[in-house]
């Protein structure tokens, strides 16, 4: 079986008889106090964007916490955090954590996001980092499961005026960096993989393909998919959320479908999910976090009926527990 974990991103619910006993928390650089949970929650903690697509809050490192935490401070570029900057930087951001959670429970999930490149160039360099937050997270927080999300997309430019890449971005960062995780049992970090953010990358990387032709993006990725199956221990969970056109013709992320995604293209849709459904097909239970964001109800609706077609069977946290 594919089992698919719910968790609810934002306001929005899923249809009837899937419950989510997960809520999702924004837990970014732009908050200013403590959170004030009482129920099951993933922590979604600063992803490096600038401009946060939920809330439109640009970080100001102003706030009494961030302006305390001197290394955090000042890893940045014009208002943009340079997340895992350096070994003091993983120490802060503990500290950050340790006040966000507060009186509150632990998260069940702390949803991390990788560095750019042009500070930390190597998964040798991060994961030298990451270990020093471990070692020092797992005290505290023990049964808290800690994931990383690829990335593509951001305001950050680099010291030469380029756009910033992350080094867990591509299908193939993610293929490497899941073989070396399987291979390093000692490193508590697992995957969560954002599916549009691959076809993102893979758009940017390849100008034959575009969002008005993805069949070269379903063939790199089920190749992919197919190469990850060696690897999917580390693999903890799955984003998706679709794309549409605006009046103007302009791809809106976070809105839509996979119909609108896929340019109503339903072979192609159906290729791709049953290449994800075919390498999860495990019974090992993942987390799922559909973030349509922009778009509505019907649309996430949409997007978990086509999983369900594909094979996907959602089970809340609290049965498999």
């Amino acid at each position: 079986m594919a089992i698919l974990i719910p968790i609810k991103d934002g306001i929005r619910n899923y249809p009837p008889k899937i419950t989510a006993n997960l809520q999702e928390i924004s837990g970014d650089f732009a908050i200013e106090k403590p959170l004030s949970v009482k129920f099951p929650y993933s922590l979604h903690t600063e992803s490096s964007h600038s401009i946060h697509i939920r809330k439109k809050k640009k970080v100001t490192f102003n706030s009494k916490i961030i302006a305390d935490l001197k290394s955090i401070a000042s890893a940045q570029r014009n208002g943009i955090p340079q997340l895992w900057r350096n070994v003091e930087w993983s120490n802060e951001f503990f500290e950050f954590i340790y006040w966000l959670v507060g009186s509150s429970k632990p998260p069940e999930i702390l949803e991390i996001h990788p560095p750019f490149i042009d500070y930390c160039n190597s998964f040798d360099d991060f994961l030298d980092i990451f270990k020093n937050f471990q070692k020092i997270f797992y005290k505290e927080y023990n049964n808290t499961k800690v994931v990383i999300e690829n990335r593509c997309g951001t305001l950050y430019k680099d010291e030469y005026g380029k756009e910033g890449k992350f080094l867990l971005s591509t299908h193939n960062d993610i293929l490497k960096f899941a073989e070396i995780l399987h291979k390093n049992q000692d490193i508590r970090l697992n995957i969560v993989i954002d599916y549009p953010q691959i076809f993102s990358a893979i758009i940017i990387e390849d100008s034959k393909i575009s969002m008005d032709n993805l069949k070269g993006a379903v063939e790199k990725i089920t190749s992919f998919n197919k190469d990850l199956k060696e690897y999917r221990t580390v693999i903890s969970g799955l984003h998706m959320w679709g794309k549409q056109k605006n009046k103007n013709g302009k791809w809106n992320s976070h809105s839509g479908d996979f119909d609108t995604f896929f340019s109503d293209n339903d072979p192609l849709k159906t290729d791709f999910l049953d290449s994800v459904f075919d390498t999860f097909n495990d019974d090992i239970p993942r987390y799922f976090v559909p973030e349509v964001y922009l778009g509505s109800q019907e649309d996430l609706h949409s997007i978990v009926t086509d999983m369900k077609k594909a094979g996907f069977i959602f089970i809340p946290k609290l049965s498999i527990d």
